[in-house]
């Protein structure tokens, strides 16, 4: 019988590739025991400061860093304050007296996590991308276990480490929402197609520029809609050239701005094709079936998003554009492809159905619960 009073320790941020995953897992650890005590460690910098207290879950910061890959006097602070942040971490965990410590990577999950193994408390780390992240690689042979969300993952830690291939947690509402109903509910009629360019949390100039140059010839098919999903940071200036444009009534109307999408489980559970980068959101693409154009995004460590997207493409559920050979006619020139051929993309979403995990988050947090009660 599971410990009714276990402590879990959940730690990862930065992005939020790297803080859904540990919600997911903290949502399905109190489904399985509604009794159990969880705490989040992060950052005051990350996104984790501003969601994890919104879903009532209880946080607390230490003040750590991400190297900079490269020579800089900036890296000798980063490296003083992985010190310092060991410390602190070290001290949350005897406080706090978890039975288990998650790590979900990012930069402020590998002090924590170092500091759990130094004082023998059970760990595991997940990681999300199909090329294992640094704290990942660094810490595999020291934690518990080590979880993956790409099988492609384990032959690149080092043996010796216990690994388990779980999927991705991903959040319920992206495989509990029926496609049809989405679609009605974001007032699509039957013959519409919905196209998505998205950036991720942040927003990607790129992917902006291309959407921009790319949208009369996208929208030249009267039966498409395209769902613009900027970035705060880029939306002002997205609006202003998309103004530029002077676009007809009904095209206007078909190419709908936005800075950020709140129900992306409904969108994408609705879309025909979505346009993005390839980090953790790709694992939200294969729970909805959602056929994707990815274009990895070139400025990530170990190049784990070009990894990730050659993953999907090998199944079948995507095509990959790296972003060097993207311009606005190619991506005009694909999705017009893409559109125009309704077979292949219910072909690319059920190879992208057959890779998604919907119940790896259910899975991790079994995993985890069992671990702490050993």
């Amino acid at each position: 019988m599971a410990d009714e009073n276990v402590k879990v320790l959940l730690t990862g941020g930065g992005t939020g590739g790297h803080i859904y995953p540990a919600i997911v897992i903290a949502d399905e650890i109190r489904r399985l025991n509604p009794s159990a005590q969880i705490l989040f460690v992060g950052t005051r910098r990350g996104l984790e400061s501003k969601v994890v207290p919104r879903l009532g879950y209880e946080i607390k910061y230490i003040d750590v860093r991400f190297i900079i890959r490269r020579l800089t006097l900036k890296n000798f602070v980063t490296v003083y304050k992985a010190l310092t942040s060991a410390f602190a971490a070290k001290k949350i965990i005897r406080e706090f007296k978890p039975d288990i410590v998650v790590g979900t990577g990012g930069y402020v999950s590998g002090p924590v996590v170092y500091a759990a193994t130094r004082l023998k408390v059970p760990t595991l780390i997940h990681e999300q991308n199909a090329f294992p992240g640094l704290t990942t690689r660094l810490l595999s042979r020291r934690v518990t276990k080590v979880a993956v969300s790409h099988a492609a993952a384990v032959k690149r830690l080092k043996s010796g480490a216990a690994t388990v291939v779980t999927g991705h947690p991903v959040r319920r509402e992206f495989f509990e929402i029926d496609r049809s109903q989405a679609r009605q509910e974001m007032g699509l009629k039957e013959k519409q197609k919905l196209v998505i360019v998205v950036g991720g949390s942040g927003g990607a100039l790129k992917l902006n520029q291309v959407a921009l140059e790319s949208s009369r010839a996208i929208l030249a098919d009267p039966d498409v809609i395209l769902i613009h999903i900027t970035g705060s940071r880029y939306y002002q200036w997205v609006q202003e050239e998309r103004e530029k444009l002077a676009l007809s009534p009904d095209l206007a109307e078909r190419y709908r701005l936005t800075d950020y999408l709140h129900d992306m489980p409904r969108a994408m559970a609705a879309c025909d094709l979505i346009v993005a980068r390839s980090g953790g959101m790709v694992h939200e693409m294969t729970v909805t079936g959602c056929p994707a154009l990815l274009v990895p995004s070139p400025n990530v460590t170990d190049d784990h998003q070009l990894h990730n997207a050659r993953s999907i493409a090998e199944a079948g559920a995507a095509l990959v554009i790296e972003e060097s050979e993207l311009s606005g006619d190619i991506l005009a020139r694909e999705i017009s492809a893409l559109m125009s051929n309704p077979g292949g993309l219910k072909i690319m979403a059920a190879a992208a159905k057959a890779l998604g995990k919907p119940e790896a988050g259910n899975r991790l947090a079994n995993i985890i619960l069992e671990m702490a009660n050993k």
